[in-house]
């Protein structure tokens, strides 16, 4: 009943209507421009890939802290924990690591070694412009790992015109967060720093849940050049373990990960219709992991880093009439550094080493005023495994000024891991074909809906044999769901957003994916108040799921959560009060059969204040 009050009183507001305002609708219209699905800017809509933008502003307006949180607002995207407590994103009910690609300001995230991006998912919201999103594969433009998604984060040092601002934060268990962003001129170079840390201890009875987290940025450019350089680090606490041995210590067992890119960067449009773009970058990431072992009176400690050179051009061509071209070339060098554990006495792993070469193409042609068709493809070649092909083919119909029908059909791949190689070299790559329908109704930037259907299948999947503990390939798995994304401005002063989504998840004899939600949904209501009051409220639900075949626990529970943030801005200072699971239902999520216990219990009602000030 309290859950059908809220909603009442969400709806009510709406009738508090006025007239758009027309400037707002042509800056909000602006902010729909991405390059992630053809890497050249046009609007979302025009585009056969299915793509959403977040906005930091308006997320946080509702509550929302972190990238981790901030991707629950896509459709058909499922957030959740493991029992070791690292944050995973599930889009469209594929779970596998290295499933989704993961960039900061282009570069990307994913490491050799597992395809993990978890680490850089509690990256803060503050230190964010927007993330653009493709739900769907995306091999053609970013290669291995974009089979169920691609994640671009833009921070606020990648734009010239941010302004400068600090932050910090207050909250349960102990949570403390500070940081700030602060850039200028000098002569024609632009230079942006940004940094952050953050810390809790958060400890459920025993369970282990803190975090620790920092990040250092640095963007120098001018007209042509650019250098992009950060530092990150993430430490975690071990909750209920890797091997369902719960983590009790805050200061001696942790999951610890570190990274480092720098990317120098060449954009020049040497013609009206022509530019090149040129990279080249370095990265590194590093791994400390101590865990309870679970059969021995001792702990696991795990030390692994690696490092990878890479170098990349596109070339962008409109001279040919009603084309818009994509050719790039990227190679890439990839090596162990370190690779050892140890129970008692060290052992080391292989060393492994990859070298990748990759050609690509994509071309977005107007066949009339109404029809757009887009046709990439893309070939790779892995030196330590074989080579992969990747084609797309989609089309954009207008078909009134507010009416666009979309399709697409693409092809995408993973690489295998070097953890799976490491238990059998004979692993080839996995393989998605995915084909999709959509349809965007848009009467104006404030009003649109947008629909779309999709089904694949994902072959030659990696699994991991639960009698040899060797990774093997003999699978396959298939999904088809819908998508719904509506947004709704009755008045300049309220915003209403609402996100519905259905996923069905089956293995190769058509039994569901454990842990896998079909239902997902979730609304939002920003209304300001006036006076420098406004209020952001989110209600969201993910459906109950099906638990490990075998498990007898039965289905894991449905969640209905909600949050209520009101803020105060006065010019550049704005003070948020945000408080998370306000009903104290409570966030759980499945824990493995062997796990002492039943669910993951991460908590349940908790508040945060935040301050931020722009100068």
């Amino acid at each position: 009943m309290k859950y059908l009050v809220s909603l009442l009183v969400l709806i009510n507001l709406l009738y508090a209507n006025e007239d758009i305002d027309l400037k707002t609708d042509f800056l909000s219209s602006l902010d729909e421009v991405s390059e992630i699905a053809t890497k050249t800017k046009l609007n979302i809509d025009d585009v056969p890939s299915f793509v959403t933008i977040l906005q930091s502003d308006k997320l946080q307006k509702i509550g929302l802290d972190t990238v981790f949180e901030a991707l629950s607002q896509v459709p058909g995207v499922q957030t959740k924990r493991e029992a070791s407590g690292v944050p995973v994103v599930v889009f469209r009910g594929v779970s596998q690591k290295g499933e989704v690609k993961l960039m900061v300001d282009g570069i990307t995230i994913n490491n050799a070694y597992r395809g993990s991006i978890y680490y850089y998912l509690e990256f803060p919201l503050e230190l964010v412009e927007r993330i653009e999103v493709i739900r769907g594969a995306g091999s053609v433009l970013y290669g291995s790992g974009a089979i169920s998604g691609v994640i671009n984060i833009i921070t606020k040092s990648a734009n010239k015109e941010t302004q400068n601002e600090v932050f910090l934060s207050v909250g349960s268990y102990h949570n403390r967060k500070a940081g700030a962003l602060v850039s200028g001129d000098i002569s024609n170079i632009h230079i942006a720093l940004d940094t952050y840390y953050q810390k809790n201890t958060k400890q459920i009875e025993t369970i282990d849940e803190h975090i620790k987290n920092y990040s250092l940025g640095l963007k120098i450019s001018n007209e042509y050049f650019a250098l992009i350089s950060r530092l990150t680090q993430s430490q975690e606490g071990n909750a209920y373990g890797i091997f369902g041995v719960p983590d009790t210590s805050l200061d001696q067992l942790n999951n610890l990960n570190r990274t480092l890119f720098n990317e120098l960067s060449y954009k020049n449009t040497f013609s009206k219709n022509n530019s090149i773009t040129v990279l080249a970058g370095y990265t590194k990431y590093t791994q400390e992991v101590d865990v309870a072992h679970p059969l021995l009176p001792t702990y696991l400690n795990a030390n692994y880093s690696e490092n990878s050179y890479y170098t990349q051009a596109d070339f962008n061509s409109k001279s040919v009439e009603n084309n818009d071209l994509l050719i790039g070339l990227k190679y890439e060098h990839a090596k162990t550094l370190k690779s050892e554990f140890s129970v008692g006495n060290p052992i080391s792993n292989p060393d492994f080493q990859r070298d990748t070469f990759s050609l690509y193409f994509n071309d977005q042609y107007a066949i009339t005023s109404n029809i757009d068709i887009s046709a990439g493809l893309r070939y790779d070649d892995y030196s330590d495994f074989g080579q992969s092909t990747s084609p797309s083919l989609g089309i954009v119909y207008r078909a009134t000024d507010i009416i666009r029908l979309k399709a697409q059909y693409s092809h995408a791949f993973r690489a295998p891991s070097w953890v799976e190689l490491t238990s059998n070299n004979a692993l080839q790559a996995e393989k998605s074909d995915t084909l999709e329908f959509g349809i965007v109704v848009k009467e104006n930037q404030n009003n649109k809906i947008r629909l779309n259907t999709y089904i694949s299948q994902i072959k030659d999947l990696i699994t991991k044999d639960l009698i040899s503990h060797k990774y093997i390939q003999n699978s396959k798995n298939k999904f088809y769901g819908i998508e719904l994304e509506t947004d709704y401005t009755p008045a300049h002063n309220i915003e209403l957003n609402f996100l519905a989504s259905y996923v069905n998840a089956k293995d190769a004899d058509g039994n569901d994916l454990s842990n896998i939600a079909n239902i997902l949904a979730s609304t939002a209501l920003y209304y300001d108040i006036g006076y420098g009051f406004n209020i952001g409220s989110l209600l969201k639900y993910v459906s109950s799921s099906k638990r490990a075949e075998g498990d007898l626990r039965g289905n894991f529970s449905s969640s209905v959560l909600y949050d209520q943030t009101i803020s105060y801005v006065y010019k550049d200072f704005t003070l948020r009060l945000i408080v998370k699971d306000l009903f104290n239902r409570g966030t759980y999520y499945a824990l493995p059969q062997h796990s002492a216990s039943d669910n993951f219990y991460a908590g349940g009602r908790n508040i945060l204040l935040k301050a931020n000030m722009e100068f």
